[in-house]
């Protein structure tokens, strides 16, 4: 496993996606059509908590549609599922040498 720094895993999985029905029904108090800064810092950890091995360093709102989580800026992109219904998946936007240098 490679490591930037002494932190963080760089090969961690950060890829997921999440329907609004799934939103509604894990996090009920976030509505999916009108998301706030602290609502997708939620549904990102939400997503990344579920994944073995994920360990939060730090975190960070940014704005309705990006927050900041382990130094790596992610986005929630509105999609369509293979159903049809409405998800977002997480798309990973970048990342700051600076934040990676603050983590815990």
């Amino acid at each position: 496993m490679k490591r930037v720094g002494a932190l963080m895993p760089e090969d961690f999985d950060y890829s997921a996606s999440i329907s609004h029905m799934e939103m509604r029904e894990a996090l009920p108090f976030i509505d999916p059509e009108n998301l706030s800064a602290q609502d997708v810092l939620e549904v990102l950890l939400h997503l990344f908590r579920q994944k073995p091995g994920f360990v939060d360093r730090g975190h960070e709102c940014n704005n309705r549609e990006t927050a900041w989580v382990n130094a790596y800026l992610f986005r929630l992109k509105p999609v369509r599922d293979a159903d049809g219904m409405e998800a977002f998946n997480v798309e990973t936007v970048g990342s700051s040498v600076d934040r990676m240098a603050q983590l815990r």
